[in-house]
């Protein structure tokens, strides 16, 4: 499992089609936002945008093949956690955009 911590729309790339982000969180419920393109299973490459209510503990799947867990609340932060294939990359959306400038960059 992959672990990320995020604020309130900040977002994490899974892949290069995915988007996810904590859009409201308090010390109980966080809700959060996924859009994209489905990866894997009847529906794959289908844009969709979702919105989930978890609370800690709490696991979501975003088509076949990724997890989604809800690890920890720490108003104002939360820590997601990504079960994904191995060949699926998962970053902060920074860190995404820097990769993506650098290969623009070195050509």
């Amino acid at each position: 499992m992959i672990v990320v911590s995020r604020k309130v729309d900040e977002w994490v790339q899974i892949g290069s089609d995915l988007l996810l982000s904590p859009t409201d969180i308090d010390a109980r419920i966080v809700r959060v936002i996924v859009r994209g393109r489905m990866i894997g299973g009847p529906d794959d490459g289908t844009t969709f945008e979702a919105a989930h209510e978890m609370s800690r503990g709490q696991t979501f799947e975003i088509g076949p093949f990724i997890h989604v867990t809800l690890v920890e609340i720490r108003v104002p932060v939360v820590r997601l956690g990504f079960d994904v294939p191995r060949h699926l990359p998962v970053h902060t959306k920074e860190h995404a955009d820097a990769l993506r400038k650098k290969k623009e960059k070195d050509g």
